[in-house]
């Protein structure tokens, strides 16, 4: 098939697995051989699949020993396999004896860390502290009295409002 007939691609399978073909579609197929053989071609995997179709649906369902082999299976007795009750309470104590570990040694862990010298802790704080030069570039002249939150009714800013007697420019 060429590049012109990608578009004859759907309605080429459509046709084919519905037997039926448009108008259209048959003025293609006179006139491009490739597309009569990709078309044969299509309707002779549908026949092959039609003919196999009754095959499939008459082994469709188990056999009639199936439902009998099954039910005898489930009623045997012996099939069932239980775990010990020793061996369920064994691990359930097994994992609480690990649980409490792990929680005594983060415990323990905590508590014996070593203290922190005081020339570094003073080091630390200094440098918490510490404030660049540039830092004063990056403060905000709003900044103030945005941290002041107004009550209902009052301005962040303090201008004097125009009145009527005043010149207007």
């Amino acid at each position: 098939m060429k590049n012109d007939c990608a578009k004859w691609n759907d309605p080429l399978l459509e046709a084919a697995l519905t037997g039926t073909v448009p108008l259209d579609l048959q003025q293609h197929l006179s006139a491009c051989p490739s597309c009569t053989e990709e078309f044969s071609a299509l309707r002779a995997r549908r026949e092959r699949l039609d003919s196999l179709l009754p095959l499939v649906a008459q082994s469709g369902e188990p056999s009639p020993e199936f439902h009998a082999r099954v039910l005898a299976a489930a009623e045997a007795p012996g099939n069932a396999r239980r775990t010990p009750p020793w061996l369920a309470w064994g691990l359930a104590t097994v994992a609480a004896l690990l649980v409490a570990a792990l929680i005594t040694s983060f415990a323990l862990r905590s508590r014996t860390s070593p203290p922190v010298p005081q020339a570094e802790l003073a080091a630390a704080q200094k440098l918490a502290e510490w404030r660049a030069p540039s830092d004063i570039f990056l403060q905000t002249p709003g900044s103030e009295m945005l941290r002041s939150t107004p009550k209902l009714g009052v301005s962040y800013l303090r201008l004097p409002a125009k009145t009527d007697k005043e010149k207007r420019p």
